[in-house]
């Protein structure tokens, strides 16, 4: 894994823009988060076999991760997933959805996820960076996806490299195509499947992640709608409709965490509903199904962080793909290592907020306040993100690998790099690609859609 500078092509922000990923510009008067988001003036160069190892280890953290959902709803993990903060009226469909199989017995009804890990590649100089790490497990409503899929047109470009871990609009076709056929025996006919996101997000970044859904999910041949989170409209009945097309919302993928669903005003009326929709194979009788499906409760924190190092930490093999982690409660961080430096993070965090480092000098590195933590903290021995170079504003960064889920299995890779060890929302995502093994593309000029050109 290496760091290598490179040129921009001509009109970069101009093409990404094009692309959907509209959140990025080159005005540093504009909003600072996303000034230069998307960086090509370098790009991380990955070995065939350091792939093959990302793959393992996500495909044996997701492994993991099920053996562990199974644990919390057993009487033996009960106690622990009291921690989850999941409302008992959610319950029921967290276990229905969890235990809902097609005819094969395969699980349905989650399209994707995406890991983060620590990885400094085969060669970095520490060996403990040179197996990868799980940070946590972005398990319900992932962003960057849209800079994840569009950097293979980067590659295209540019030529740098023979490779990219990228099969993410393939893969996610296919798991839109497997999910939606099972949705569709359980309602008897094909639905028009709703894409759903907040309008408050003035970067446009939930919108053009939830349309990269979309579309991938009409290629896999169904139709689609989109509504507003806001719009969400209960009827007499208790069901939910988009009002405005007078039509019940069948299915519904929605860019919008569980954490927010299940602790909301209309929060009982929609668990309610959800008895309807044929959760745990009982018949559909008219409830929507949503995607992804509320048993990502279980996984979309960082309370299972705790959970899968009390169950796989003296396993002599998985365990070396996890960071020791504690409820906060549970662990001192005057005992072991923790006195080495650690990192306390709240458990419904995001992008980095509120986390609080310690390192082993004691100085401490604080994440932006937000207001997380009254839902409780957990513990982990500090594993800093490796460090690179940034030649262009003579600074190290710190790097942290994003490896896509798409149906269970890896399909694709986001690399994001941060000027402080936490990776928050002034990070900045970096292509990569990959050095050796057969070239998988052909290589084409860059350029702005003609559209794209007149609208900028």
């Amino acid at each position: 894994m290496e760091r290598i500078n490179s040129e921009e092509r001509p009109d970069y922000v101009k093409i990404v823009n094009s692309q959907g990923l509209v959140y990025t510009h080159e005005d540093p008067a504009a909003n600072p988060m996303l000034y230069r988001y998307w960086r090509e003036n370098a790009y991380y160069s990955f070995t065939l076999d350091e792939i093959v190892a990302l793959e393992r280890a996500a495909s044996a953290v997701f492994e993991m991760c099920v053996e562990a959902g199974e644990w919390l709803l057993s009487d033996e993990g009960r106690p622990y997933l009291r921690r989850f903060d999941i409302p008992v009226y959610a319950m029921k469909a967290v276990i229905d959805s969890w235990n809902e199989e097609d005819s094969e017995g395969n699980s349905f009804g989650s399209i994707y996820g995406r890991f983060d890990f620590r990885f400094g590649g085969f060669n970095h100089p520490d060996a403990a960076m040179r197996v990868p790490m799980l940070y946590e497990f972005n398990a319900d409503t992932p962003t960057s996806l849209v800079e994840s899929t569009i950097q293979w047109g980067w590659l295209e470009n540019t030529g740098h490299g023979n490779d990219q871990f990228n099969a993410l609009q393939e893969r996610l076709i296919d798991a839109w195509r497997r999910n939606l056929q099972h949705i569709e025996a359980k309602l008897g006919y094909k639905p028009v499947v709703y894409f759903a996101c907040t309008n408050a997000d003035e970067s446009h970044e939930d919108e053009m992640n939830t349309l990269l859904m979309l579309t991938t999910c009409q290629l896999a041949g169904y139709k689609t709608a989109t509504i507003y989170t806001e719009n969400l409209w209960i009827g007499e009945d208790g069901r939910y409709y988009d009002q405005a097309a007078d039509r019940h919302l069948d299915v519904v993928f929605k860019l919008f965490p569980w954490e927010h669903m299940a602790h909301g005003d209309t929060s009982r009326d929609l668990f309610a509903d959800m008895e309807n929709s044929g959760y745990g194979n009982t018949p559909y009788q008219g409830g929507t199904i949503w995607i992804e499906p509320p048993y990502k409760m279980l996984w979309s924190t960082k309370a299972i962080l705790p959970v899968l190092w009390k169950l796989f930490g003296t396993d002599p093999e998985r365990s070396k793909y996890l960071i020791p982690a504690w409820f906060a409660d549970e662990k001192s961080v005057n005992s072991g290592d923790l006195k080495k430096g650690y990192a306390r993070k709240p458990i419904l965090s995001r992008e980095g907020a509120d986390i609080t480092l310690v390192l082993p000098n004691g100085n401490k590195v604080d994440g932006e306040h937000q207001g997380y933590g009254d839902e409780g903290f957990i513990v982990q021995e500090l594993a800093l993100p490796p460090k690179f170079y940034r030649q262009d504003e003579h600074i190290d960064v710190y790097t942290v690998l994003g490896v896509w889920m798409v149906d269970g299995e890896p399909a694709g890779m986001g690399i994001r790099e941060s000027a402080g060890p936490i990776t928050d929302n002034f990070a900045n995502f970096v292509p990569h690609s990959v050095v050796d093994g057969p070239v998988t593309y052909e290589l084409t000029p860059p350029s702005v859609p003609a559209l794209a050109t007149s609208s900028n």
